[in-house]
C-alpha cells in the first residue's frame, strides 16, 4: 500500500524532484509507524492510519511543488513538455529532409534556408497549439483533476504502482515518436518527389502517385494512431491490457498496408530504370524489387516479435 501511495504522489511531482521527495515521504511514513506502533510487521490498518496522517496524495505533492502550474496541471506538465519536444524535433527533421528532396537542384542556399525555416515555423506553431489544446482537454476532463479534496478522502484515489511487465521504456517511445513525426511530415511533403537519379539530368519517378494516393489516408491513419497511443502511454506511464491490444491492432494494420504497397502490381516504377540502363550489366530494377521484399520480410519479423511480446504478457496476466 505504501508503494502505491508513493507512486500516486509521484505522478504530481516533476521528475527532477520526484526521487528526493518520495524518499522523504517514505521516511516520514515509517517514522510515524515506528513511533506509534514500534518496529514490527505493520498491519494494513496501521499503514492506512500512517497514510491518512500524511494526507491526500495530491495535497502532499502540492506541498513539495516549487511553484503553481495553472493551464496544464502538475500531473501532465512534464509529459506535455516531453511530447512538445518530440513533435517539434520530428517536424524540424521531417521538413528539412522533405525540402532537401523537393529542391535537390536549388542553387540559392539563402532561399532554401528561408523556405525551410518558414515551413518549420508555421508547422511548429500548429503543433504547439494542437498539443497544448489536447493536454488542456485531458486535464479538464480528467477525473483526478476535477476531484474535490476534502478532509475525509477515500483511499480509492491511490493508484496501483505498475508491475515490471507494465512499465514502459521511455527512451524507446520517445525515439519512436520522433521518428513517427518525421515520417508523417516526410510522407506527406516529399513523397511526390520520390525519384531515382541515374545520370546527370536523368531521373526516374519510382512511385506511381495514382496508385499511392488512395493509400495515403490509411497510412496517415496508422501513423497518427501509433502517435496517439505513444502519447497516451507517456501520460499513463504504464502498459495496460487495452493498450497492448490496440498496439497489436496498429501493428497488424501497418504491416498489412506496407505489404499491400510492396505487392501491388505497377505501384513501383522500377521497370523504366532498365530501359535507361540497357547498356549496363546490372539489372537495377531486379535488385530494387528484391530489396523491397527483403525489407517487408524484416518488418514482418520485427512486428511479429513485438506482437508475441504483447500476447505473452496478456496471457500471463489473464492466467493470474
Amino acid at each position: 500500500m505504501i508503494n502505491n501511495y508513493l507512486y500516486t504522489i509521484g505522478k504530481y511531482i516533476s521528475p527532477t524532484q520526484r526521487g528526493d521527495v518520495l524518499e522523504e515521504i517514505k521516511a516520514n511514513l515509517y517514522g510515524f509507524l515506528e513511533e506509534n506502533f514500534g518496529k514490527k510487521e505493520y498491519t494494513d490498518s496501521e499503514i492506512e492510519m500512517a497514510i491518512r496522517s500524511m494526507g491526500h496524495p495530491k495535497k502532499v505533492a502540492e506541498a513539495y511543488m516549487e511553484g503553481p502550474r495553472c493551464l496544464i496541471g502538475p500531473a501532465y506538465i512534464d509529459t506535455y513538455w516531453l511530447v512538445l519536444k518530440i513533435a517539434l524535433i520530428g517536424i524540424a527533421i521531417g521538413l528539412t529532409i522533405a525540402n532537401m528532396i523537393t529542391l535537390p537542384d536549388s542553387k540559392d542556399g539563402i532561399q532554401f534556408f528561408i523556405k525551410v525555416i518558414a515551413s518549420i515555423w508555421q508547422s511548429s506553431l500548429s503543433a504547439i497549439g494542437t498539443v497544448t489544446l489536447i493536454f488542456v482537454l485531458i486535464q479538464h476532463y480528467s477525473p483526478g483533476e476535477q476531484e474535490t479534496i476534502t478532509g475525509d478522502w477515500s483511499l480509492k484515489v491511490i493508484e496501483n504502482a505498475p508491475e515490471a511487465h507494465q512499465k514502459i521504456k521511455f527512451l524507446d517511445i520517445i525515439l519512436e515518436s520522433i521518428f513517427i513525426c518525421f515520417f508523417l511530415v516526410a510522407i506527406n511533403q516529399a513523397t511526390p518527389a520520390l525519384v531515382i537519379a541515374l545520370r546527370e539530368n536523368e531521373v526516374i519517378p519510382v512511385l506511381n502517385m495514382e496508385l499511392f494516393k488512395p493509400f495515403l489516408i490509411w497510412i496517415n491513419f496508422a501513423i497518427v494512431s501509433n502517435l496517439i497511443l505513444n502519447l497516451y502511454l507517456l501520460i499513463k506511464k504504464q502498459w495496460q491490457s487495452i493498450t497492448r491490444i490496440i498496439s497489436i491492432a496498429i501493428d497488424i494494420i501497418g504491416v498489412g498496408i506496407f505489404a499491400k504497397l510492396i505487392m501491388t502490381p505497377g505501384f513501383w516504377n522500377f521497370s523504366a530504370i532498365d530501359s535507361v540502363l540497357k547498356d549496363e550489366s546490372i539489372v537495377l530494377s531486379t535488385v530494387l524489387d528484391l530489396s523491397l521484399n527483403i525489407t517487408l520480410a524484416v518488418v514482418i519479423i520485427i512486428v511479429a516479435f513485438d506482437i508475441f511480446g504483447h500476447l505473452r504478457v496478456l496471457l500471463k496476466t489473464r492466467s493470474k
